[in-house]
């Protein structure tokens, strides 16, 4: 599997075959990183992401409630759980503890 990410949102999908659209603002601009960088960048780290099948095999998703189009073919879609502002709310959580 290969870690994607939108270079407009930041967003991160992982899966065997390149995304045309990212989940959740339905940008085009993908590009895939190698697995270094994407422990530099700390993605999946949330433990919080889900497996999800688009039709394309599984995919990891980094942010699952964020997920408002399909990222195979662009038409609208649903997520459920774990979305990047709760994610942003925890870290700040720590910040000011």
């Amino acid at each position: 599997m290969t870690v994607y990410i939108c270079k407009t949102c930041g967003r991160a999908i992982k899966c065997e075959e390149k995304p045309n659209f990212c989940y959740a603002g339905r940008c085009t601009s993908i590009e895939n990183i190698s697995d270094e960088d994407s422990v530099k960048m700390q993605l999946f780290r949330s433990g919080a992401y889900a497996v999800m099948n688009f039709g394309n095999g599984d995919c990891l998703i980094e942010f699952p409630g964020d997920v408002k189009y399909h990222p195979f073919n662009g038409e609208k879609s649903f997520g459920r759980g774990f979305t990047l502002s709760q994610y942003q709310d925890e870290i700040m959580d720590r910040v000011r503890a």
